[in-house]
């Protein structure tokens, strides 16, 4: 049997893929719910696309730090699990596979580097992965590199989350391209490879926060109300500069709530967050070996001071941990010293794009906002505040609790 005629096992598919191969649209919205298979089964879409023709596939996110650990990982995964491992060469350094036996490539950049994009010749498939992440011109630019052939097929997949998106009002409302667009909606009940506590978690966000469940659990979209307290924050590498001051916050959680820690750092006056864990299960031996993995260098660590005990067992593993000031109104002093700064976060921070989007102000029972924020989605909005609890950026080295800081 050639390559070309390779016969894929149905076990290894979701219903999603058969629905992707019917697309011959330009034009493939792929959306949903989170724990749907829509990145995997894409996946698995395009590694047979390059196999069985030639193409040139540009698979793309917003930011190509994003790409290594997502996209390029499951990839790879992919065909290492389909025994295909021969069939391609990876160049690691321009982030391309190639096959050889019919000279297909998958090319994996980020538009944060256009030019590199404009340089890529015959490019015949695009993916948007997370393609919320992208702007309306972002979407002219890539689909004005799609020309020179027949069968030309650009795909988004993304969580719903904002029913203002351009996505949106382009393909949903004005139905600009609707004779060259497929639409396929899919959700956690769509992917039969899920496991049972990934669908409790997003059924338990029906009695906690019906918008959050409305976009990851329904796959609907997403209402983003007045009520939500911090702006969308842009994205921006964290600078990684020996000269600044790097600082950790740590939230505390174990089954239910996810321990959260959150690197932070501030240059020219603007606060940088960088997502470091954000994980359940975990207890402070495995907290202080996830941050010694994410290339800790003695950085304070600043916890919440509800677990004093917790704080002396990551002292004793050699964590520079110390509580943050939990006083009286330091919530709201935390969230007034965000909101009067600009706050760059991290491409790979998924978790603090969705906290702040549903971190809201309580109502009364009259619909009034309350000065008093809602006690969800805020364990690394958290992390992030206890990190700037104490001023360690614009102090000079000091002498903490038997540590120089």
């Amino acid at each position: 049997m050639s390559v070309t005629t390779i016969d894929f096992a149905p076990e290894l598919f979701n219903p999603l893929f058969y629905r992707l191969k019917k697309a011959d649209t330009r034009f493939v919205i792929n959306y949903g719910g989170s724990g749907s298979g829509k990145s995997f089964t894409q996946t698995q879409h395009e590694i047979i696309k390059a196999i069985q023709r030639k193409e040139t596939i540009l698979i793309t996110r917003k930011y190509a730090s994003t790409l290594k650990h997502s996209v390029i990982a499951l990839t790879r995964r992919i065909l290492i699990d389909w025994n295909l491992a021969h069939l391609y060469t990876e160049n690691k350094s321009d982030q391309v596979f190639t096959f050889a036996h019919n000279g297909s490539q998958i090319i994996f950049k980020g538009l944060d580097d256009t030019e590199k994009i404009k340089s890529i010749a015959g490019i015949t498939r695009i993916w948007m992965e997370e393609a919320n992440e992208f702007s309306q011109d972002d979407f002219n630019q890539l689909n004005l590199r799609l020309r020179g052939r027949e069968n030309l097929q650009l795909t988004m997949t993304f969580n719903p989350i904002d029913e203002n998106h351009w996505i949106k009002k382009l393909f949903f409302d004005a139905h600009q391209y609707e004779d060259q667009t497929t639409i396929l909606k899919t959700t956690y009940r769509d992917n039969r490879f899920i496991d049972e506590a990934y669908t409790q978690e997003l059924e338990r966000y029906a009695r906690i926060d019906e918008n959050y469940h409305r976009i990851y659990a329904l796959g609907e979209w997403g209402v983003i109300d007045e009520a939500r307290i911090f702006p969308t924050w842009e994205y921006r590498d964290f600078p990684e500069d020996p000269k600044l001051t790097v600082v950790l916050g740590l939230d505390f959680g174990y089954s239910q709530d996810p321990t959260a820690v959150c690197r932070t750092t501030i240059k020219n006056g603007d606060i940088y967050l960088d997502e470091v864990i954000y994980q359940t299960g975990l207890n402070n031996a495995d907290i202080a070996r996830l941050i010694r993995q994410d290339g800790y260098h003695g950085e304070p660590v600043v916890c919440d001071s509800a677990e004093p005990k917790s704080i002396d067992d990551l002292k004793r593993m050699g964590i520079k941990a110390l509580p943050a000031d939990k006083g009286k109104g330091s919530v709201n002093a935390g969230i007034d010293y965000l909101k009067r700064n600009i706050v760059y976060v991290s491409p790979r921070s998924k978790n603090i794009e969705r906290e702040n989007l549903h971190y809201r102000w309580k109502k009364d029972r009259m619909g009034n906002f309350l000065p008093v924020p809602e006690d969800a989605h805020n364990h690394i909005i958290d992390a992030a505040r206890y990190s700037l609890s104490l001023g360690l950026h614009e102090r000079r080295p000091q002498k903490l609790d038997g540590v120089f800081f």
